[in-house]
């Protein structure tokens, strides 16, 4: 039975629209086709208070028209804090507890707005329309029984506290109290207005029926807007849900990273790791996660939410297995070689099932060498190209090649910081171009001033100024486009570290899942170092917290996380003080010699529970 009655609610929550748009349409109907002869609210109502029809007709349109505008205003508030794609969803979103703005008023607005509203159309329809609010919040309460079950079971006590101190739909006095002594938070965008206007064009359609007296041509100039918002939310609720926005973004189809762009050396320092200790990590292009195991970790868990990077890290770890060290080099793309496909051929046989369908659909990218075809890679490939057209091979290799921090800042200076440079940096590495490369989900926490450009010159000029140039594989990469000595190499891919790569390889545990997802199926202190490279700055900041909770429980005692920003800050907030700590003298010094220069803070923290 309770089975059955759940699908019932599932079903009544993802065809929502549908049967809130059954029920307008049944009770306009019968209102004005079985009770056509009896007058409207508004005209019943100024008749009791001894108005003129006329008057009584008009008032009632006007206070109609302003009933909506409030209810807009409240609708595209709370669409603009969680957005279309939240709230157009077929599905529950429970990615994201927002509990500010018109959400500290009601743990609804929406519904809220719709009542709001449905109030405003029955007062200018005959008394059966008063059922037209009743039916519809009987059927949000079912709404929100359903949906708030599963935010329950995501947020546990976070959620019940927040329930329980604000009201589903219907403020109260103490909601009120609350919402009014808060900050209000009023924010208002083009998503927001654009996907939250369906009753938009009812306000000028009442205003105009007030000077009519005719409530049809309000119907006439409103229903667009009614029209154009149930396509659009049908178009947009069956597309991919916010949660998983970037696992189901198209640059997340395919590898996003073919190598690492994070420092393993100061990961290694900070995490101190020994033989009991469980590793997580981000895996990315799977260089770090190999490069953990030469500190002999019992255990290390790669996840990453795009199943592409773990399919590249399983024929990264099948050619470590089967082929000597030359023959590793030879087929991942730091050598030349011709037989690459013939040795996929004899690595295929030890992928996972879904690595061997992936591969077998992108023999490109073996043929290419494997550690260039990351969507990333390919972009350095074109930078590096006119980074040498624009500074010069000659002077590229002269920076590379001086070991004196002050001549490389001399032809930084006179040489490299030219108007040519400042103009590439600005169109190359603009927002433009980087959520070409990305997708926009990537920024979408980033402040919309940022100067993408004159961020990348500053990492740039650092880079060959102030950090070590003539063993930095990062730099080498990057203005190279390959790696030009073993000495270039990144550490996973050294000889004196094969054989102990090699050696332990079965000690790497694949997953693509998300974080989140992922550490619920975790038993608490099970994990000790948590490398989180930068997704952090890619979350919601409500995510980003939640998320560290349950770090927290997963975590041993005393468990070390590191992670970077590159351009959003992300750091512990303050209400997780007594549970985790910074380590902002280590941070600050091994940031100081992060080869991988792109990222402008390193953060390190201790779990203290």
């Amino acid at each position: 039975m309770e089975s059955t009655l759940k699908a019932i609610r599932k079903f009544e929550f993802e065809s929502r629209i549908f049967i809130s748009m059954f029920i307008v349409m049944v009770i306009c109907l019968v209102s004005f086709l079985a009770f056509g002869s009896i007058p409207p609210n508004s005209l019943l109502l100024g008749k009791s208070l001894g108005m003129d029809p006329v008057e009584s007709a008009r008032t009632g349109y006007i206070i109609t028209a302003s009933i909506l505008l409030l209810a807009s205003f409240l609708r595209m508030w709370a669409g603009s804090i969680l957005t279309s794609r939240r709230i157009m969803a077929f599905k529950v979103q429970k990615d994201l507890l927002n509990t500010a703005g018109p959400y500290a008023l009601v743990r609804n607005p929406i519904y809220l707005a719709d009542l709001v509203a449905f109030c405003g159309f029955a007062l200018c329809l005959n008394p059966v329309g008063l059922a037209l609010p009743l039916f519809i919040f009987l059927h949000y309460a079912q709404l929100v029984r359903y949906e708030e079950k599963s935010l329950e079971e995501k947020f546990g006590e976070q959620f019940k506290n927040y329930r329980n101190h604000t009201p589903a739909f219907i403020p109260t006095i103490k909601s009120f109290q609350t919402f009014f002594s808060g900050k209000k938070d009023i924010v208002l965008n083009w998503d927001g207005f654009r996907h939250n206007s369906l009753y938009l064009l009812f306000i000028p359609g009442f205003l105009v029926a007030s000077r009519t007296g005719l409530l049809l041509h309000a119907i006439l100039i409103g229903l667009p807007a009614v029209i154009d918002w149930a396509i659009v939310h049908t178009r947009i609720g069956v597309a991919p849900s916010p949660g998983n926005k970037l696992a189901k973004a198209s640059v997340f189809g395919d590898i996003l990273y073919a190598q690492c762009w994070e420092d393993p050396e100061i990961d290694r320092e900070a995490f101190q790791i020994n033989d009991q200790d469980v590793i997580f990590t981000i895996t990315s292009g799977g260089c770090n996660a190999l490069a953990f195991l030469l500190d002999g970790p019992s255990k290390i868990i790669s996840l990453d939410l795009n199943p592409s990077q773990n399919y590249l890290l399983d024929l990264k770890m099948a050619a470590f297995r089967t082929l000597d060290y030359d023959g590793l080099l030879g087929f991942i793309g730091v050598r030349q070689s011709d037989d690459r496909l013939a040795v996929y051929h004899r690595l295929r046989a030890i992928l996972n099932p879904g690595s061997r369908i992936y591969w077998d659909q992108h023999e490109d990218k073996i043929v290419q060498g494997i550690i260039h075809a990351g969507r990333y890679e390919k972009y350095m490939h074109l930078l590096s190209k006119w980074f040498r057209r624009l500074v010069g091979k000659s002077l590229i290799d002269e920076m590379l090649d001086s070991p004196d921090e002050k001549a490389r800042k001399i032809l930084y200076d006179s040489k490299w910081n030219t108007l040519r440079w400042r103009l590439f940096t600005k169109i190359f590495l603009s927002r433009s171009v980087m959520t070409l490369l990305f997708d926009r989900a990537f920024f979408k926490q980033l402040a919309d001033n940022f100067s993408f450009g004159k961020h990348f010159r500053s990492i740039v000029e650092r880079a060959v100024t102030s950090l070590p140039v003539k063993q930095n594989p990062f730099l080498q990469y990057i203005l190279k486009s390959e790696y030009s000595t073993s000495a270039h190499l990144p550490l996973y891919l050294r000889p004196e570290n094969f054989k102990t790569i090699q050696n332990r390889l079965d000690r790497i545990e694949l997953v693509s899942e998300s974080c989140e997802d992922y550490f619920k199926s975790l038993p608490a202190n099970s994990v000790s170092k948590f490398n989180f490279t930068n997704i952090f700055e890619w979350m919601p900041r409500d995510s980003f917290h939640n998320l560290l909770r349950e770090t927290v429980r997963v975590a041993r005692q005393g468990s070390i996380l590191t992670y970077r920003n590159l351009l959003v800050t992300r750091s512990r907030p303050s209400h997780l003080s007594h549970l985790i700590s910074p380590l902002k003298e280590l941070s600050r010094s091994l940031h100081e010699k992060d080869l991988s220069f792109i990222y402008r803070a390193y953060i390190v923290e201790r779990v203290t529970k």
